[in-house]
């Protein structure tokens, strides 16, 4: 008896699957049948559109209506991140419940990639322009200013406060402590001082430059505090370097400027590490760059006295960095 029943049942909503069946356009059932056997989400939200537009009274509207609901705004979730997924969606479903939410974030997306192409090729340009000036320059000009250009982009990366120097980036470490001169500790302060000799032109005649600076570490208990460049009108030799010409002691103007070029290099230097669009903080005289984020606070700091010394500064972020 229960046999019978479950073969009335089974026979009931096979004939009714075919009545329906026989009721549709061999277009409408087309259709559906595209929407039941596609291959990909993509194809599917596509064909379910479809299906819905060529046919608003379809015996399978429900069924495509209830299905096509749900997969819009899960695939809008799980592709709110990925443009080309987006894109896709845009594709299959132009103008869904959730098609506007998905076509402003898609905006944004493109706005944000757009903005980094045209940050990199303008952080491209820039360099482009110095070393085209700097093909110019002697040896030692160059020397100087790959030096503190490169140290400062080793400090901008430095985040393992409180580790032992060798625990550090291998390359900070080797440049440190095993590129020539080796830096020398005397307790907890560890230094290197670096002297590179150049020629600028002075009036008719090259005049012989001496740049002297020291990259230093701070350590407490063993483990590094801070660290910094720091040199003798440091920036008014990067200043000649970079102008290929002299800058006069006591040409104050010509100083600025020089500040301002060496600011530009350092800036350039740290971007990578430390972008400007979410790190800079108004730098306060004496500071002409301040960078702050990722739990660092990196300073660019000129001299104001005949006895100060230009200076980059990292340390961990609101904490004072030693003299050394």
């Amino acid at each position: 008896m229960r046999l019978s029943i479950i073969a009335v049942l089974l026979c009931a909503l096979g004939c009714a699957e075919m009545g329906r069946r026989a009721t549709v356009s061999v277009d409408e059932f087309a259709s559906y049948r595209r929407f039941r056997v596609a291959a990909t989400v993509e194809q599917k939200l596509a064909a379910s559109v479809d299906y819905l537009r060529d046919n608003p009274k379809g015996s399978y509207r429900v069924e495509v209506g209830r299905w096509l609901r749900h997969a819009e705004m899960g695939y809008v979730v799980r592709a709110w991140d990925d443009a080309p997924r987006l894109r896709a969606f845009l594709a299959a479903v132009p103008s869904g419940a959730y098609s506007s939410r998905a076509a402003e974030r898609l905006v944004e997306l493109e706005l944000t990639e757009e903005y980094r192409q045209k940050s990199d090729r303008a952080f491209e340009a820039k360099v482009a322009a110095i070393e085209a000036r700097l093909a110019k320059a002697e040896s030692g000009r160059r020397e100087l200013l790959r030096g503190v250009v490169g140290w400062a982009r080793r400090l901008s990366r430095l985040r393992d406060f409180g580790k032992r120097i060798s625990e550090l980036d291998d390359e900070l470490v080797f440049a440190f402590r095993l590129e020539a001169p080796a830096a020398r500790c005397d307790g907890d302060l560890c230094t290197k001082t670096i002297s590179v000799a150049y020629d600028v032109p002075e009036g008719k005649a090259q005049s012989a430059r001496e740049a002297v600076y020291d990259v230093g570490m701070q350590l407490e208990n063993g483990g590094v505090r801070s660290a910094w460049v720091t040199g003798p009108e440091l920036f008014t030799r990067i200043g000649e370097a970079v102008r290929v010409a002299a800058v006069p002691p006591t040409d104050l103007g010509a100083r600025i400027e020089a500040i301002g070029q060496a600011t530009q290099m350092i800036a350039i230097a740290v971007e990578p590490a430390l972008p400007a669009s979410r790190c800079a903080v108004d730098p306060v005289s004496p500071i002409v760059l301040r960078r702050v984020c990722d739990g660092v606070d990196l300073r660019v700091v000129s001299a104001l006295d005949p006895g100060e010394e230009d200076r980059i500064s990292i340390q961990p972020a609101a904490t004072r960095a030693p003299t050394p």
